[in-house]
């Protein structure tokens, strides 16, 4: 019998990949770039959830909160993949209420979670940076709709 264990990898990706870090509604790619679009508040003025909450059932984040940017809420209703710049932030509180930040980003039209940018870090380390990261398409694939979970409306 074998037992097989998922491990984060150990290339943190890249900390940059050159995405403007000023624009409100597009999270840029990179964990040093992320954290700066972060902490400068942009998704701040998007679509949010009140407060944070207990995780979903079956969810692989701890207590979070959940905001969604224009292009996300734009598609909720519909049944089609997102368009590219759909996106949303994840605020995951852990037991000393620091924040872990999970991102997601479509980043062009095909279908499949390699059509999305994942991150999930903080500005000292992280566990996805990439497009197509397999630490975050586990989960994400079974989602009822191009990988997405949860669309906040305003």
């Amino acid at each position: 019998m074998f037992l097989v264990l998922a491990a984060c990898s150990s290339d943190p990706g890249s900390p940059s990949f050159g995405d403007l870090v000023d624009d409100p509604q597009l999270p840029p790619r990179g964990q040093d770039d992320i954290h700066t679009w972060i902490e400068a508040g942009h998704y701040l003025s998007w679509s949010c959830e009140p407060e944070r909450h207990p995780p979903a059932p079956g969810s692989g984040h701890g207590p979070n909160r959940i905001c969604s940017n224009d292009a996300l809420v734009a598609a909720a209703s519909g049944d089609a993949d997102f368009s590219i710049g759909a996106a949303s932030v994840k605020e995951v509180f852990e037991s000393d209420d620091s924040i872990v930040y999970a991102v997601y980003r479509k980043m062009d039209e095909t279908i499949g979670g390699n059509s999305w940018y994942w991150y999930e870090g903080t500005r000292d380390g992280n566990v996805a940076n990439g497009q197509g990261d397999g630490t975050c398409t586990g989960c994400h694939g079974r989602a009822p709709r191009d990988f997405v979970y949860t669309i906040i409306n305003p």
